[in-house]
């Protein structure tokens, strides 16, 4: 449940710095920065919990974990290695 509310949490500070709008002085590159910042947080969050999803299905198979962790994990890995 924790999880998901973190999940809920990060996404709706995603959501929100996508929709705001340079105000109060703020600079654009602020917003910008602010952004990657949490582009960079929730793409580090996707990569530990794919991987700690795929060394439990490699160590303990009786757990019946997907291979759709593998294939996340596997995306990830080419995202960061193609930016």
């Amino acid at each position: 449940m924790k999880l998901l509310a973190l999940i809920g949490t990060l996404g709706s500070k995603f959501l929100d710095l996508l929709s705001k709008k340079s105000k109060d002085g703020e600079k654009s590159q602020d917003i910008e920065i602010k952004k990657v910042d949490i582009f960079h947080k929730a793409i580090y969050l996707i990569i530990c919990v794919s991987l700690i999803m795929c060394v439990l299905a490699s160590l303990f198979p009786s757990l019946a974990i997907t291979e759709w962790w593998f294939s996340i994990f596997e995306e990830t890995r080419k995202y960061i290695m193609m930016n």
